[in-house]
């Protein structure tokens, strides 16, 4: 049974065997889908810059580039695209090995239709739920959330990818490193120095002494500490292409400006001493800090989608 969609998604098949391939082919056409083939990654790899393909299906073992390779190039190029990669039958590890390059699922050889079907059917269907999340957060005038978090540094990536959800969709790749970066730093700052009470002093140390980790689960125990939290509060508002984040600790704070207005020769060059407030106000010039110094807020200008510029953050 074919896809319903109104704009068929492209499928390129790649594989060096032509009975294979012509399977693929039919196969895929049948589903309802566009498909465009190659009978190596590198010709793959020319075939899929042009057509733009929203699911790729290889072969492991083709000359001149085999599949893995050919992962590696496609996820480096789009890493939304999924990979589907076909490998011989009992070779487990070469499946791993291709989930450790990128692709999001294998079939064995010799593979039923039925088998192909619903594997393909999977990876689309996340896309279709990728690209309808997209569209929603684009309808969107403006979003405000706000975030409550605990003093345990595990689980912040975790904690930065749900946060910057509903802002991702409006930067480029280099703005949302940037972001991320930036925020990062900051919340790592207010749970150790802030929240924790780590001076640059204690963080040097520990360092050295491979005792950091120590450190901060002490401080997470210690009664004056236990019950600290960072609050985050973030709105986008894409009709004036601006981002805020607003970010306090419950900490004692610090003589911020000097930091924040100094030369880049005046911060020390060691851990835990002004270098990742300088960092972050390197990649997103809009920083301010408040009051004693336990809240700071992040400014982020971004160009329209579709106007043609980079979206990367920039000075207001």
């Amino acid at each position: 049974m074919a896809f319903p969609s109104q704009h068929p998604e492209t499928v390129l098949v790649v594989d060096d065997d032509p009975v294979t391939l012509d399977c693929l082919r039919e196969t895929i056409i049948l589903l309802g889908l566009e498909v465009c083939v190659a009978s190596d990654g590198n010709e793959a790899l020319l075939v899929f810059e042009q057509q733009n393909p929203s699911l790729v299906i290889t072969d492991v073992r083709m000359p001149n580039m085999d599949g893995l390779s050919l992962t590696h190039q496609v996820k480096a190029r789009c890493p939304d695209c999924p990979v589907i990669m076909v490998t011989g039958y009992g070779d487990e590890a070469t499946a791993v090995a291709a989930l450790k390059a990128g692709a999001s699922d294998y079939l064995h050889k010799p593979f039923q239709i039925s088998e192909l079907k619903n594997t393909v059917q999977r990876s689309l269907s996340l896309i279709r739920a990728r690209s309808t999340e997209t569209q929603a957060l684009q309808s969107l005038k403006k979003v405000t959330w706000s975030f409550e978090i605990e003093n345990n540094l595990d689980s912040l990536g975790g904690i930065l990818t749900t946060m910057l959800r509903p802002v991702d969709v409006w930067l480029s790749e280099g703005g949302q490193l940037h972001v991320r970066m930036g925020l990062q730093e900051l919340l790592i700052n207010a749970v150790e120095h802030g929240n924790l009470g780590i001076t640059a002093e204690e963080k040097r140390t520990a360092l050295m002494e491979d005792t950091y980790d120590a450190l901060l689960e002490a401080r997470r125990k210690l009664p004056l500490y236990a019950n600290r939290r960072v609050k985050v509060w973030m709105e986008n508002d894409p009709a004036k292409h601006v981002f805020h984040c607003r970010i306090q600790d419950e900490g004692e704070g610090f003589d911020w400006e000097p930091l924040l207005h100094g030369h880049v020769d005046s911060i020390p060059a060691l851990a835990g001493s002004g270098r990742g407030i300088f960092l972050v106000k390197t990649m997103i010039p809009q920083i301010q800090y408040f009051g004693c110094g336990n809240e700071v807020m992040l400014t982020v200008q971004y160009g329209a989608l579709g106007d043609g510029s980079s979206n990367s953050p920039s000075p207001q």
